[in-house]
């Protein structure tokens, strides 16, 4: 198919949590739900960022959630009643192509 080729409809989601326990509750709900195929969890990155006029130097997870353009709203809605920051960082970017097989994965595994 060749949206499958192009990866029309399919989505990159980033977020960043405080901790592993927080990445895992997350990742986990997201992917029973059928809302994300997969869930890439990595440790120990440092965030440097000013909010509400200080600058914080924190240590986060980065996740970085596979899912389609349909599924991006629920996938928010999860994030934002699962996490603990005041205004979590929730961002999607288009997959503008990808191996085929995987789209179509990515396609089967979410409702």
């Amino acid at each position: 198919m060749e949206s499958e080729k192009q990866g029309l409809g399919y989505i990159l989601v980033m977020t960043t949590v405080g901790s592993e326990e927080q990445a895992l509750t997350i990742a986990n709900a997201l992917v029973y739900k059928k809302i994300a195929a997969s869930v890439n969890m990595i440790p120990a990155i440092r965030s440097i960022y000013r909010f509400k006029g200080k600058v914080w130097d924190d240590e986060e997870y980065f996740l970085m959630i596979k899912s389609t353009v349909e599924h991006y709203d629920e996938i928010e809605k999860t994030i934002t009643a699962l996490h603990n920051y005041e205004i979590p960082e929730i961002l999607s970017f288009p997959m503008v192509k990808g191996k085929p097989e995987f789209l179509k994965w990515i396609q089967e595994s979410v409702r």
